[in-house]
């Protein structure tokens, strides 16, 4: 009974994401489309555990292939709570203005996702908070300037998770489980993304689309992305 607590209350969370988001979602597809159609590169940057929303979407059938995560790899958990990084975390990413950043934090308060979104603010990228306003809001921030990640981007897209990132109250238990802040970022960036593929449609542009390559032609048609993006994105192969 535990688990359909759990699935419940996540068919509740999207509800809420779908009813107060949506709005958010086109503006920032719109962004999207706007870059893509000029050539540009949609950027994703999350440390700590959003980092795993940010994967999703790097090459990924489904989804648009002009996409980029600033790879995890090149940062540790532990540095989530540095300030003065920002520049590097874009260095690695090559954000360029114009270009759209996605900056992933549940808590949206420590150092370094601010930092990153000072940063690429100065360079002209159209910044993106995923984050949770009320747990924002339940916490004092950790950056030097007081401010938590969504006061300083250009647009929010709220996951909606409650303070501390669990849906379930269950009883015995020294706190509440079922986490939900990788389902919430997730699913808003994916929107953003097939928003963003509807606006190039409605404007005669093809999407770039990455296909499956376990379909027929899909490693045909990945492979004529892969070309045409190779430059900027050299994970492609």
């Amino acid at each position: 009974m535990s688990a359909a607590v759990y699935l419940k209350a996540l068919t509740a969370l999207l509800s809420r994401i779908q009813d107060s988001q949506l709005s958010a979602v086109q503006a920032v597809g719109a962004r999207i489309g706007e870059s893509v159609a000029e050539g540009g590169v949609v950027h994703l940057f999350g440390c700590g555990h959003s980092h795993l929303a940010a994967e999703e979407v790097f090459i990924r059938s489904g989804t648009l292939t002009t996409v980029r995560a600033i790879w995890p790899d090149m940062i540790t958990d532990k540095l989530e709570r540095v300030e003065g990084l920002g520049a590097a975390v874009l260095a690695m990413g090559d954000v360029r203005p114009g270009e759209v950043l996605f900056i992933i934090s549940n808590s949206g308060i420590n150092p370094l996702p601010i930092d990153v979104a000072y940063e690429a603010g100065r360079r002209g990228a159209v910044t993106v908070a995923v984050t949770s306003k009320q747990h924002s809001l339940a916490v004092p921030s950790r950056h030097s300037s007081g401010r938590r990640l969504f006061e300083v981007c250009d647009h929010v897209l709220d996951t909606c998770v409650p303070a501390g990132d669990a849906l379930v109250e269950l009883p015995g238990s020294p706190g509440p489980v079922g986490p939900a802040s990788t389902v919430g970022a997730v699913a808003l960036i994916h929107a953003a993304m097939v928003e963003a593929a509807g606006w190039l449609i409605r404007r005669g542009i093809e999407p770039p689309v990455r296909i499956s390559r376990n379909m027929p032609g899909g490693d045909e048609h990945n492979d004529m992305l892969a070309r045409r993006y190779r430059d900027r994105i050299p994970e492609l192969g």
